[in-house]
């Protein structure tokens, strides 16, 4: 029987592949909670835009991410080769976008039967070859509801603007039991009436009680959110851009970030190791008294809807209430 398994990254693609899983494994090589993922024609014009932001993101070859995303694509087109597609994600929000973009594929494929889904509530990088497949015992067939909800949600999150996608949070998702968490978490990415959004404030906060070398302020901030799904890059690119402001709230980058000093030892140890600290608009915004979109240019994607000082939504998650620009 010819299987096909989508994963949501190398590092699980390798575990199940070690672990002697029998299939083609295919990993889902995109952030979507990082820049634009609007409303397109056609699965290529995303495509096009997410291979254009990925490479500049992680300083990446364009045609290269391109090509990997038409073959990654390629194979749900040709889905009718595969007696079974098996999706092994987790919970975290990285992982719950992936899924539901792939659940939206898959019905405008015309694939709706010999669907499964692990949806595990552990990270499945951080399993081993000999635990990885013990996951398979969470297996549940995708039935009608959850196409219909992933493709629901998936519509919402690449609006123009996030008022379906919010109001999505009402329905609970019970056969998607981490969907509403996710897209929670993504609304907090919304600046609040401080002008930072969840993660932004979450480095302050850390920054403020001392925790300030970015190294150690990664996996601080990290361990704050109940479903971690953050990776370096996109982590110190917001910190720079904290940094890297007109009115900066945090001081003492040894450079403006780049993915690629990352691949170099000796900028990468001064980056991570490097003492940091908030400026005093910084600690001014953190206490509420300053708004730091009132202060400094915003330009940020959450989906479709592109978040600038002129088009500034705001969620505030204690309410559960977004405000229109």
């Amino acid at each position: 029987m010819a299987t096909l398994v989508l994963t949501n990254g190398d590092t699980a693609a390798d575990l199940l592949t070690e672990a002697g899983k029998k299939a083609v494994i295919e990993p889902w090589r995109d952030c979507l909670h990082l820049g634009p993922v609007p409303l397109t024609n056609s699965d290529k014009g995303l495509r096009d835009i997410r291979a254009n932001f990925l490479s500049d993101a992680f300083e990446g070859d364009e045609g290269d991410i391109l090509a990997g995303m038409a073959a990654r694509d390629g194979l749900i087109e040709l889905h009718e080769k595969f007696d079974q597609i098996e999706l092994w994600f987790e919970h975290d929000l990285y992982d719950q976008l992936q899924l539901i973009q792939i659940l939206d594929m898959l019905t405008n494929a015309g694939r709706k039967k010999h669907v499964s889904l692990i949806q595990a509530s552990v990270y499945l990088g951080m399993q081993s070859p000999e635990t990885i497949l013990d996951l398979a015992h969470e297996s549940v067939d995708v039935d009608e509801d959850m196409f219909s909800d992933a493709q629901r949600v998936w519509r919402a999150f690449r609006a123009d603007a996030p008022v379906e996608f919010a109001g999505c949070l009402a329905d609970g998702f019970p056969k998607l039991p981490y969907l509403n968490k996710a897209i929670s978490r993504m609304l907090e990415e919304l600046p609040r009436s401080d002008g930072l959004n969840r993660t932004e404030r979450q480095m302050l906060f850390c920054i403020s009680r001392g925790i300030n070398r970015p190294g150690p302020l990664f996996a601080r901030t990290m361990a704050m959110e109940e479903a971690a799904f953050w990776g370096d890059t996109g982590f110190f690119t917001i910190l720079a851009h904290l940094a890297g402001c007109p009115a900066p709230l945090v001081e003492g980058l040894s450079e403006p970030f780049a993915a690629g000093l990352l691949q170099d030892d000796d900028r990468r140890k001064a980056f991570i190791t490097g003492e940091i600290d908030l400026t005093d608009v910084g600690l001014a915004v953190l206490r509420g008294e300053k708004d730091h979109t009132g202060l400094n240019p915003v330009d940020r994607w959450i989906g479709g809807t592109h978040v600038t000082n002129n088009n500034l939504w705001r969620w505030d998650s204690e309410t559960a209430k977004l405000t229109a620009p």
